[in-house]
């Protein structure tokens, strides 16, 4: 092929992309990563609330432990978490992690709360709530399962 002036000029104006081409380019990225990131976001929050439910689920055993281990009748029901840390009856603590299990996903202190059942007996519910959206979570769900009143 015979290169003349013509021919040269045109090829060296095809040899990059134009600005529209990148413009083109740089919008379809960033909106892809929006939606990446607002996915992400989403599915790591549903993973706090799952951590959080464990947790409280964990605190729940630990409880049932402390009740169990309580030598003296007084001592049954822990009247806060803290006992879980430090039992009054003596012994070694029932969260492996010391206060760090305490802690919710969200920076927050686990509560909890004690009903009494028709029988005599008591249900402690270890709850907390999401830092975010301010859903519900307990040992027994997330969201409207987790029956926190």
């Amino acid at each position: 092929m015979i290169l003349t002036p013509a021919t040269q000029r045109r090829l060296s104006r095809r040899a990059g992309f134009t600005l529209l081409e990148v413009l083109v380019v740089v919008a379809i990225l960033v909106i892809l990563s929006t939606v990446a990131i607002v996915a992400t976001t989403r599915y790591l929050e549903d993973a706090r609330k799952g951590r959080a439910q464990l947790q409280c689920r964990s605190l729940s055993t630990a409880i049932e432990s402390y009740k169990v281990n309580a030598a003296n009748p007084t001592f049954e029901e822990p009247t806060d978490l803290g006992q879980l840390l430090q039992p009054p009856f003596g012994g070694t603590a029932f969260l492996k992690n010391g206060d760090q299990d305490l802690i919710d996903p969200w920076g927050q202190q686990y509560q909890m709360k004690q009903y009494g059942q028709g029988d005599g007996t008591t249900i402690i519910q270890v709850y907390t709530f999401s830092k975010n959206d301010g859903t519900p979570i307990s040992q027994f769900g997330i969201g409207p399962l987790a029956k926190v009143n």
